[in-house]
This record gives structure tokens, C-alpha cells and sequence, in this order.
């Protein structure tokens, strides 16, 4: 018998009882939409996650710092590694680092016209800036010949306040039991600082004073929501004001120096020892690395951590998420099969039922010269048949139970969110998922069938052409 006849007529006899196929089919649709939707349910929550992550930094970028490690018990671990121009040398050897930039750190009392306020400035390398992932929103970024122009974050205009309201807020603050509320003031909007010039004045160990004169010449996107609070400028230029802030000390230890460190948003006091400084004044205070992919992050960072080196990147919190999620996707995905194991059962009952009432065909078959592997094969088909069908009809429903699921949860999964943003879903079907639902519903259907076929290839023709 040909192999496309086996499935004509697995075809036909399924739709000899409508309701029954019908019923069965339904079973199975039930049971992939039920797995589909469960999984998926994990999929958005952890694309979600790593998607918020991302918004405040790189999932490909690494930190790393000066200092120390520590054990669990807060014990020191070796000695600190000095980050300078040879610990830059080893970082690039990494195998899957892309870009290496040293970092410089610096802070003061700033002023914008009549504004004033407190301005955090960073120094890196300018070529390097694209493939950290800076984008620009108004203006360009840093350029090799630069001097003193600085690249702004986008909420760092947030940090400026007009002196004269200030004054006649504190005034007036006296009959309202003295309470200060700064969020009350008009915040600057950072572009309307493009072009224009920020003075800030540092002072050194001797009590020196010095103004500096930057012009901005761009404005970094809300997109980069871990730079937004910083101002950029080329290291060169920032390493100059470091060494005059250093110049007054004696063997330019730092050991009361303190920074404002910016990450997602918010400040983070910074009080450095000389112990943190390593051997040198000139070492770099951080060294950004940039990596291939978040794999790649999480490799590189492990490699830094053993070598002895203070090493932080936004990808290590992502092994306690994706661990979370393939805990949810386990539970939920067990939740779905129980249903997928109700379909198959069905399907069983469904093809023994079918046996029961084929028994006179299925003798006339045998003794017409039709093989156990035909009659095999013909009870099998229709299982599978029976599980592709209620695949393909689970598939479509779990779409729409996923855009239903969407609609009504982006409002708060999406809460937050920055306009224009790409919006998070709570349930995501990628083609893998929908694939694998599709060869699944056939491989149950498949496994369903294989008692009730092997049952009618036991049929004793003589007993089955007499059984009406």
C-alpha cells in the first residue's frame, strides 16, 4: 500500500465520527495552548527583566575598580591590583574583549549662567565612546582633538538650580516650619545647555582654587540611563585637572578625597583610601571593557574576579534571573503538560474506541494482503494526524490568548517606561517555542497510537470478519 494512500484513508476514517475527531482535537488544542501559553508566560517575564536590566546599563560592559576583594566574612583577598597602562595591556589579551578605556573621575561645584549646581565629570578615551554604546541625542559626540568639551547625560541639567529662586525659597520658607522641597524648582532641561559653557571650580590639598571652562557639545539619549547623571570629557584633559587636585598632597596620596559615583540614577558616596589607590597616583580610578556578547560578559568578569581584580558588570545579576525564569518555565511548562497528557489519553480512548468498531474491516484488510506494517502505519497516521491538527488549531489559539494576555498587562509591565521605548510583553511565543508545540503535538499523537495500532495488527482475521 503507498504511503499516500495510508493517509487518504487515515483522513477519511477520522472523519467518519465528527464529534469524536472533533472532541479529541480539541482535547489536544487544549492541552498545546495550555503548555504554549505557560511557557511563554516565562519567556516575557525574563525577556522583560533583562530588557529593564539593559535600560540601566550594558548587559556588555564591564567595570572594573581599584581595591580589593573580599571574602564572604569580609576578610581581604590578596593584595590590590593597580589598574594602569600594563593592566589595560592584559585586559585587551582577554580573548572576546572588543574595547578597553581607562577612567577618570572628578567632582565639584559648578555653574551654568545663573544657575548652579554640582557637576560629575568622567574621563575617557573619545574614540572609544561608539562602541561603548553612547548615543547622541543632540549635538555629536567626542572627537580626538577635543579639549575641553564635554558630552552630557541626559538628566544632568536636573542637577542645576537657579541661585535667585533658591534664595527666595529659603526666605520664604520660614512660616511653613521650615521645610525645604527642591523637587518644587524648575528643572533645566539639559539641551537647552548645548553650546553653552559650565564653569566648575576645584580646589587642590594646599586649598588652591581653580575654574575650568567646558562647553558642551552634545547631549547623550535618555536610552543610556546609566550615563545620564555624568558629563563626559576627554581623559587627557580630565587627568590634568586631577593632577592639579592631587599637586597639594604629599606623594599624591588621596586618602581624603571623595567622589559622587553615578550608577542607574543614582548618587553613591565614594570615600577612598590610600589602601584603594594602589602604588601609584597616576592609576586609573576604573577601566571600562567592552565585550561581545553578555556570554562573553560573564566570562571576561570571572576571569578578572580570579585574577584578583574588583570587577562589576550589570550581566552578573542575570544568572540569578535566568535562573528564576527556568524555574517559572519549569512550573508552568509542568502545569501545561498535565493538561498535554489528558490529550493524549484522549487519543488512546479514541483510537481503541475506533478498533472496537473497525474490527470486520480490519480482518477484510489482512486478508486482502494488506501487511501488520500497512495496518500499523494506517492507526498511527491517524493519531498523528489527530496531534497535528490539534497542534496547528492550539498554535493559532495560544497567539490570540497571548495578544489578549498583552493587551490588558502592558499597561503594567510597560509602567515607567520612556516614550518611544520598544514596550515589554508578558507573554512571547518566539519560533522555536511555536515549532517545538507543533513536533510535540505530533510526537504525543504518535505515541498515543502505538497500543491501539499494535492491538489491531493482533487481530486474528478469521474472528475479525465474523465479529459484526
Amino acid at each position: 500500500m503507498y504511503k499516500i494512500d495510508i493517509v487518504k484513508m487515515a483522513y477519511r476514517n477520522l472523519w467518519r465520527r465528527k464529534v469524536r475527531t472533533f472532541l479529541t482535537i480539541l482535547g489536544v488544542l487544549i492541552g498545546t495552548t495550555s503548555i504554549v501559553v505557560m511557557i511563554s508566560l516565562g519567556i516575557g517575564l525574563n525577556e522583560a527583566q533583562t530588557r529593564n536590566m539593559e535600560r540601566w546599563g550594558s548587559l556588555n560592559q564591564i567595570e572594573v575598580y581599584q581595591g580589593v576583594n573580599f571574602d564572604e566574612e569580609g576578610n581581604p583577598i590578596g593584595d590590590a591590583k593597580p589598574l594602569n597602562d600594563d593592566a589595560i595591556k592584559e585586559f585587551k589579551d582577554i580573548p572576546g574583549v572588543v574595547a578597553v578605556s581607562p577612567v577618570f573621575n572628578l567632582g565639584g561645584e559648578a555653574t551654568w549662567g545663573r544657575k548652579a549646581g554640582y557637576l560629575q565629570i568622567v574621563g575617557i578615551d573619545p574614540a572609544l565612546m561608539p562602541q561603548f554604546e553612547f548615543e547622541i541625542a543632540e549635538g555629536r559626540l567626542l572627537e580626538k582633538d577635543d579639549r575641553f568639551n564635554i558630552v552630557l547625560g541626559w538628566n544632568v541639567g536636573q542637577n542645576f538650580y537657579d541661585r535667585r529662586q533658591m534664595e527666595m525659597m529659603q526666605r520664604g520658607r520660614g512660616g511653613r516650619g521650615g521645610r525645604m522641597f527642591m523637587g518644587g524648582q524648575a528643572e533645566s532641561d539639559t539641551v537647552e545647555m548645548m553650546n553653552q559653557r559650565i564653569s566648575m571650580e576645584v580646589r587642590n590639598y594646599n586649598d588652591k582654587r581653580k575654574v575650568f571652562n567646558f562647553t558642551v557639545v552634545g547631549v547623550l539619549s535618555e536610552k543610556n540611563m546609566d550615563k545620564s547623571w555624568q558629563a563626559y570629557a576627554p581623559i587627557d584633559e580630565v587627568k590634568k585637572i586631577r593632577d592639579f587636585i592631587m599637586g597639594g598632597s604629599a606623594g599624591g596620596s588621596s586618602g581624603m578625597f571623595r567622589e559622587i559615583a553615578f550608577r542607574g540614577g543614582s548618587r553613591i558616596a565614594m570615600a577612598r583610601s590610600s589602601r584603594d589607590q594602589g602604588p601609584s597616583k597616576n592609576d586609573y580610578e576604573l577601566i571600562w571593557i567592552r565585550t561581545e556578547n553578555v556570554e562573553t560578559t560573564k566570562e571576561v568578569s570571572k576571569i578578572l574576579k580570579e585574577r584578583g581584580y574588583r570587577a562589576y558588570s550589570m550581566a552578573d545579576s542575570l544568572e540569578g534571573i535566568e535562573e528564576t525564569s527556568r524555574t517559572i518555565q519549569a512550573v508552568l511548562g509542568g502545569i501545561g503538560s498535565i493538561t498535554r497528557l489528558v490529550a493524549a489519553i484522549g487519543i488512546i480512548n479514541t483510537m481503541i474506541r475506533s478498533i472496537y468498531e473497525r474490527t470486520r474491516e480490519i480482518g477484510i484488510m489482512k486478508v486482502i494482503g494488506a501487511s501488520f506494517f500497512d495496518i500499523r502505519m494506517l492507526f498511527l497516521t491517524e493519531a498523528a494526524l489527530i496531534g497535528l491538527m490539534g497542534g496547528i488549531f492550539g498554535l493559532a489559539f495560544s497567539y490570540g490568548t497571548s495578544r489578549v494576555i498583552n493587551h490588558f498587562t502592558a499597561g503594567f509591565i510597560n509602567q515607567g517606561m520612556p516614550p518611544g521605548e520598544m514596550a515589554n510583553s508578558l507573554s512571547v511565543i518566539p519560533p522555536w517555542l511555536a515549532l517545538f508545540a507543533l513536533g510535540f503535538s505530533m510526537l504525543i499523537g504518535l505515541i498515543a497510537g502505538v497500543y491501539p495500532a499494535n492491538r489491531a495488527v493482533r487481530l486474528s482475521p478469521i474472528v475479525a470478519i465474523r465479529n459484526e
